[in-house]
């Protein structure tokens, strides 16, 4: 997105403008209700839909997704953050660094990203990252110390793995 552009508020659905309200808390609710197995996949769109605008149209989900997520995440598949799992951690890193109060303030949705991709070291949450992303080092006869201490700071700040992926394991 370019500087000088706005926030979207809105998507184009063939000639209808549909508007949205793009607050970072809904389009967390959209993400997990799209997660969702116990609905059937009309309802759970249209409920996905529904989190972000109030009268969605036939094709306002696939028109917001192509805005929110346009492109696969760059990751190997490995989940490095979880939005429920690490909310304390994202809460208080965006209190110390920004300012920003998330159980009130509203943020858009590209707003949110950009400062939470923005969050320096220093901080738990970046800290927390930086562990999970990091590669366990070849064993040498000098660095046991360090792979038992990365070992167990891995262990003790791993994500839960969601039943989802459990189930894609076997």
């Amino acid at each position: 997105m370019k500087l000088f552009e706005r926030l979207p508020d809105s998507v184009m659905v063939g000639r209808k403008k549909v508007r949205l309200d793009l607050d970072f808390r809904n389009v967390l609710r959209l993400m997990e209700t799209l997660s969702r197995d116990d609905l059937m996949p009309d309802a759970r769109d249209w409920l996905a839909a529904k989190c972000v605008c109030k009268r969605p149209v036939p094709g306002t989900l696939a028109a917001v997704r192509k805005l929110l997520f346009p492109e696969p995440p760059q990751n190997n598949g490995k989940r490095v953050t979880s939005f429920e799992q690490d909310a304390d951690l994202i809460r208080a890193a965006f209190r110390q660094v920004y300012g920003i109060n998330l159980w009130k303030d509203k943020l858009h949705w590209f707003e949110f990203t950009e400062l939470l991709h923005g969050i320096p070291e220093g901080n738990r949450y970046a800290e927390t990252i930086g562990i999970r992303v990091r590669e366990m080092p070849t064993p040498t006869k000098y660095n046991a110390k360090e792979r038992e201490w990365l070992a167990r700071a891995k262990a003790s700040v791993a994500l839960k793995r969601t039943d989802k992926e459990i189930e894609e394991d076997y």
